[in-house]
């Protein structure tokens, strides 16, 4: 880094501060201290790591975001997770910062932002889902030296009240498998029975059915955009699960009749053989049936999912068991689903009492062995002679711990 005096033809001075952010740029001043005060400034700014690309001033949060988007479309996340990512930064966040400058971006302008959100009538779920995208839109210009701090950092908004699971009985399951029709009968009981993410389901081929009558759950559909993108599974992780010798016979059933002899043949496809559109089916299959069967009608295709978790919680299947079938982590099941397990906080309230009444009766037998132990003592020194000077004695022990012994006349 370097200062240069440049003159013009027309005999003006300028001082010329050349450096490298690294490629190779320049700044032009007129009087010699301003150049040699940006020159310090810059040297330290390099050194500390503030130093900032004087060109980030330009770009807006859309920039920034048009050209971060890419990397999180090509990352390993799951396609469900980045279609909600998509999802909210376009109708939550660009719509209301798409064109700031992002250096100019302040915390007051985003507390602004998320109060747009709730008096627009957002949930606080969804609001927290946008402020975490908007704000790694942001880290992401922190990491690439556009700006030098975060101003998401320390912002903090309420996620939502957390809400009791919605589900169905068994025969309200009925109802609903009637309701669909033959062609999504097998379809529905699936869910319902076995726990799958509807999009698991629908990447269900026909070599993940094996001759004992299991399921290997190792991928999922989501739509992206009006296009389907089959990826992995929610958990990054394969999984079997043991479909229900009734579910089993209406399943291979379906198979044999509407499901071509290919491994890689889909189980459930549209009646015209092409991938099932959850948005499509949920509208002309899942909607209608709803009310047929007088189901509540805030009912979604996912309620399925959470009545499997009821019904094998009614049934006592242990939590790690029920966990494994839906692809959950324990904790995070119990931590979803621990409302549908009253009887195992009945029991454990049970045995915590059980302990304590334990705990009480025999603090009470040590009391009472004490107290006989007492009395034993008494009767027994009442026929001796005591000895006030005696060490062994109590009253003696108090006198000696008096001082020195007194004279016999006091």
């Amino acid at each position: 880094m370097s200062v240069h005096k440049r003159t013009a033809q027309s005999g003006a001075v300028t001082w010329v501060v050349r450096f490298r952010d690294p490629i190779p740029r320049e700044r032009t001043f007129r009087l010699k201290g301003d150049a040699e005060r940006f020159e310090r400034r810059t040297i330290r700014e390099m050194e500390t790591g503030e130093y900032l690309d004087p060109s980030a001033r330009r770009i807006t949060f859309g920039q920034w975001h048009d050209r971060w988007w890419p990397t999180i479309e090509t990352s390993d996340r799951a396609p469900s997770t980045i279609a909600g990512y998509e999802s909210s930064l376009r109708i939550q966040v660009l719509p209301y910062l798409r064109d700031v400058p992002i250096k100019d971006l302040r915390k007051i302008h985003l507390q602004e932002w998320l109060g747009r959100l709730r008096a627009a009538g957002y949930s606080g779920s969804t609001i927290h889902i946008a402020k975490t995208a908007a704000g790694m839109v942001l880290t992401s210009a922190v990491d690439s030296g556009i700006i030098a701090a975060n101003p998401m950092t320390g912002l903090r908004v309420a996620k939502g009240t957390s809400k009791t699971r919605q589900a169905l009985t068994a025969e309200q399951v009925e109802l609903l498998a009637d309701a669909v029709g033959q062609w999504w009968r097998p379809f529905v009981l699936v869910l319902a029975y076995c726990g799958l993410r509807p999009g698991e389901a629908i990447a269900l081929r026909r070599r993940h059915l094996d001759d004992l009558g299991r399921l290997t759950i190792e991928g999922a559909v989501t739509e992206h955009r009006g296009r389907l993108v089959e990826g992995d599974t929610k958990t990054h992780r394969s999984r079997l699960v043991q479909v229900p010798q009734s579910v089993l016979e209406e399943l291979k059933a379906h198979m044999n009749e509407h499901v071509p002899d290919r491994s890689d043949a889909t189980i459930f496809s549209a009646p015209d053989g092409s991938m099932v559109r959850l948005s499509n089916w949920r509208h002309r299959v899942w909607q209608p049936s709803v009310e047929q069967a007088g189901l509540p009608p805030g009912a979604t295709p996912y309620v399925l999912r959470h009545t499997a978790a009821s019904l094998m919680a009614q049934r006592g299947v242990p939590v790690s068991t029920a966990a494994a079938a839906l692809g959950h982590d324990p904790a995070i099941y119990l931590r979803t689903y621990a409302h549908l397990y009253p009887g195992d906080l009945r029991s454990a309230a049970d045995a915590m009492d059980a302990v304590r009444t334990e705990a009480r009766e025999g603090r009470e037998n040590v009391l009472t062995g004490m107290a006989r132990s007492r009395r034993t003592t008494s009767s027994g020194d009442a026929g001796q002679e005591v000895n006030p000077h005696s060490r062994g004695d109590s009253a003696g022990m108090r006198i000696s711990e008096l001082g020195p012994e007194a004279p016999a006349s006091a």
